[in-house]
């Protein structure tokens, strides 16, 4: 199978420290009152960010391109993670790395996202940036699991026929896609998946 994989806070855990940089930056404009985003769909490009804080387009790309990289560049990636790719690799499964980072907010995406991969040694065949529309990339790429954080994108990659699956450290489940805890339990379920197609082609 083609397996999908976001990098931020999919193969890293860092959606509470850019939470407490966004807020220290939004203190430092005078921003500090923020305003509730529950009902809002990410679009990938830091709309929430904007919505919240009310970050004009030059704040919005700063805090991304300057504050948002310094978090991710020194991010570590989640337990499991790199070891559960490789063993999904050695078991003949693709991995494509899709990240939303893009070039309107950082000068290099391929080489920012390449430097951290290869820097913690994660494997993979694929590496894909300016991933806004994730479903859309799933649908050429020909992804047949797709692995993210966010609940919206796991939403758009169901509705066109691909397995989601979202990392959280929740356990709210829909109908479109299914939340795991951690990366052990990701191989587990993948390897499951796999084997019940093998049974059906089998019968």
């Amino acid at each position: 199978m083609r397996i999908g994989i976001d990098i931020d806070d999919t193969l890293t855990d860092i959606n509470e420290e850019l939470e407490n940089a966004a807020l220290e930056y939004a203190t430092k404009l005078g921003k500090n009152q923020a305003k509730d985003t529950s009902n809002l769909v990410d679009k990938n490009d830091g709309n929430i960010y904007q919505a919240k804080y009310g970050f004009t387009y030059d704040e919005l790309k700063y805090f991304l391109k300057d504050i948002q990289e310094s978090v991710t560049n020194k991010a570590i990636p989640r337990e499991n993670a790199k070891e559960t790719i490789r063993k999904l690799r050695k078991a003949g499964h693709e991995v494509y790395i899709v990240t939303a980072r893009d070039s309107e907010f950082h000068d290099n995406p391929y080489k920012l996202s390449k430097e951290w991969l290869d820097k913690n040694n994660i494997e993979y065949d694929k590496l894909i940036v300016n991933a806004r529309d994730k479903a859309q990339i799933c649908k050429e790429e020909k992804i047949d699991i797709f692995i993210d954080d966010k609940a919206s994108n796991c939403i758009d990659v169901s509705n066109i026929g691909v397995v989601a699956i979202r990392i959280a450290n929740d356990n709210i489940n829909y109908n479109d896609y299914i939340t795991l805890r951690d990366w052990n339990a990701i191989y587990r379920y993948i390897i499951e998946m796999g084997d019940e197609l093998k049974n059906e082609i089998c019968w």
